[in-house]
């Protein structure tokens, strides 16, 4: 796969209520895409 994204710095935000696949699914496209990915969010701990 082509690394477009190697170098990029992507956040994702979740909230209370997400469903794990719309966090996971883009991660793993992002990150094989090159991408350094850090999940975020408003409280601390896990959500």
């Amino acid at each position: 796969m082509n690394k477009k994204l190697t170098g990029k710095k992507v956040a994702i935000l979740v909230a209370d209520g997400f469903e794990q696949v719309e966090m996971t699914k883009p991660r793993e496209a992002l990150d094989e895409a090159g991408a350094e990915t850090k999940i975020v969010s408003l409280k601390p701990g896990q959500i």
